[in-house]
Formats: structure tokens, sequence, C-alpha cells
């Protein structure tokens, strides 16, 4: 098999030749390993980080699995807030008929990975300048923009067009806001999660092989009954779209997730979910859930990020790969994978340790 018929037979949950090895190489490792200023690749796309991510799987040799945030319209842009030969702060925005609309948060982007994102109206700045607005190296957007990743990535791996779930979102205000005026909170999800339906609609006609759901800190932020409340009726919805034209479709919830495991298999199509973090980022027990859950869903996960993959041994991380197997890898349904994005730091050869323990005591 390729990489690319392994990953999606795995994450139909079945079984391929052989456990795939798929790290979360998102944007620290890639862009340490280009060279490039982190601002260089994530705000003017040059070159654009589907492509650095993708070198980066095959510097590795491992298999890729590749989300990706496509940008929608060419209305999205960005402004420069600061910009100094250290830092670049910047912040996004959408072109209205009705004027600007700004995203509420700002990035700052330092030399090297990884960046922060901050409340704007946290700094001292001019929070809503556009003396000047990025112009990005790499422009598609859309279809074309996808369509520019899967012809890069070919056979390698698959790309996976992401998708967000509505949901309280990490600002402290609108914990308060949901708390304060949940009918306003809850109408404002009914029309996120209506955008969403359409959102999806176009991105199943690209007839991708996987779709993503990026919710990041999901349960955190929306323990069960929130997410009740805002999200799961969408959950379901996406999940059956996704089911009714053979697409795969995924899942990311880093942190606490495993009530959210439990939910997606009993009642919804969803796929496959991870990174399944061990206690204390999360509360998974990979073994534990592959007994109750593996037979209506795939797993994806879950090696630890720091005391493992940054800071072990060579041997340490070929154990971990091993007890991943062993907990999880049985009759397939299983990607070996880091609990959550690997560290910038991480040795080389730990992340070509994750492929070699895969081909070899991961082979079925």
């Amino acid at each position: 098999m390729n990489p690319r018929e392994r990953i999606i037979t795995t994450m139909r949950n079945g079984q391929a030749d052989h456990v795939p090895a798929c790290p979360d190489l998102w944007e620290m490792v890639p862009i340490r390993l280009s060279g490039r200023a982190t601002w260089d690749v994530m705000v003017y796309q040059d070159p654009p980080i589907w492509k650095v991510r993708m070198d980066a799987y095959s510097y590795y040799g491992t298999d890729a699995f590749l989300p990706v945030m496509v940008p929608m319209s060419e209305r999205q842009k960005t402004a420069v807030l600061f910009r100094d030969d250290e830092k670049l702060i910047t912040r996004a925005f959408v072109e209205t008929d009705e004027g600007i609309d700004w995203e509420p948060y700002a990035r700052i982007f330092e030399h090297a990975p990884p960046n922060a994102r901050v409340e704007a109206d946290s700094l001292d700045l001019d929070i809503t300048s556009l003396k000047e607005v990025v112009r990005p190296n790499y422009t598609k957007v859309g279809r074309d923009y996808f369509e520019d990743a899967r012809a890069y990535v070919g056979e390698r791996g698959v790309v996976a067009p992401v998708v967000r779930l509505p949901c309280i979102d990490h600002r402290a205000c609108s914990t308060y806001r949901y708390y304060d005026e949940r009918e306003a909170v809850i109408e404002e999800m009914q029309r996120t999660g209506e955008r969403l339906i359409l959102h999806m609609e176009e991105v199943l006609s690209w007839e991708p092989d996987a779709i993503m759901i990026a919710n990041s800190g999901l349960m955190i932020f929306n323990p069960e009954p929130v997410f009740r409340q805002l999200s799961l009726e969408w959950l379901k919805k996406i999940t059956k779209m996704a089911k009714d034209k053979g697409v795969i479709i995924h899942l990311h919830c880093c942190g606490p997730e495993r009530k959210l495991v439990e939910i997606a298999a009993l009642e919804t199509d969803l796929s496959c979910i991870e990174p399944l973090e061990e206690r204390p980022m999360g509360d998974c027990d990979l073994r534990e859930l592959k007994r109750q859950f593996g037979h209506k869903l795939a797993l994806k996960g879950n090696l630890h990020t720091t005391d493992v993959l940054l800071r072990g041994s060579v041997r340490q991380v070929e154990e971990a790969c091993k007890r991943a197997i062993d907990d999880a890898g049985e009759g397939g349904g299983f990607v070996l994978s880091s609990a959550d994005q690997t560290p910038r730091d991480t040795p080389d050869e730990n992340i070509i340790a994750i492929q070699r323990v895969a081909e070899t005591y991961g082979r079925y």
C-alpha cells in the first residue's frame, strides 16, 4: 500500500498493511526544517504552509496526513499591526459589503515558531490599522488552493480541508457571555452552524478523501452540557453529510476528550478522532477507548509530546510506539501519531523512529 491508501483504509476503521505513522507536523517542525522565518510561511505563504508541511513528512519518511485551513474568499485578508526585525503582529479581517469585519484575535509571530494568539484589544497598538495589508506570495483560495495541495501531496498522504463546529471559543469573554446572554449565544451558534453546512457542501463538492473538524480544546471550554447544547447537533449533521458522500470525517480535539469519544462513537457518524491525550493534558486511556469504542470509529494518537517525543531517547520513543500499537492496533483502525502538535525541537531521530516502529512492529 502507498501512504494515501494506508491512511484511508485505517481511518475507515479497516486494517492496512501496517499501522500508519502520521505525527502531527502542523507548523513548528516544518518551519524549523524550512529555515524560513515563521511569518514568511504563516503570513506571506512563501512558500505555502501545505508545501512546507509535506516537505517535512517527506524528510522524515512518514505517512502524511495534512489538514489544511483553506481560505474561502479573496476578501479574507491580513493587516500588519507591528513589525521589527524580531517580531510581526498581524490581525485578520474580511471585507464585507457592510465594511471591515475584524477577527477578535491578533497573532504574534517571532522569527522561530511557535506563534501566539492574543485578544486584539489587549495590545497597545492601533488594532484597526490598514496602513499595511499583507500581499502574500501565494494567493489561491477555495478549491484551487485545495487542489494545489492535493496535487503536491499525491499518493504520499491525505489532504483534509478543515471545518469547525460552533462552540464557545478560547476567550474568557465568550464563556462569560454564554452565562450572561445564553439565548443570544445560542442564536449566534445557530447561525454559525448554518454557515458550517454551506461550507461542508462546498468542501464535499471537491471530493476530498477526508475532512477534518478542528476544534482545539473543545471540551475544556464546552463541557458536555454546553457541547450538547451548542455543538452536537452540528456534529451529527456534518458527519452524516460526509458519510453519505463516502468521505472520511475526522475530529481533532486536544485536551480532555474521553467523553467526546463516547458521544461521537455512539451518537454520530464520525470516522476517526485524535489526539487522545493522556493525563495531565487530557483524560484518555488508549487501551480502554479501543476496547469500548474501537468497533465504532478509528483512533489516532497518542505519543506524549514532551516526555516522550521532545525529551525522550530513541529507545523511549520506540517503547511508547509499541505500547500504543499494543493498546489500539489490533484489527486496524489505529493511526500512530503524536498527542497534539510535535514540539519544534523534537530530535529528528525520534520522529523517524515512529515510522520505523510502525513499519515493523505495527505490521499486520
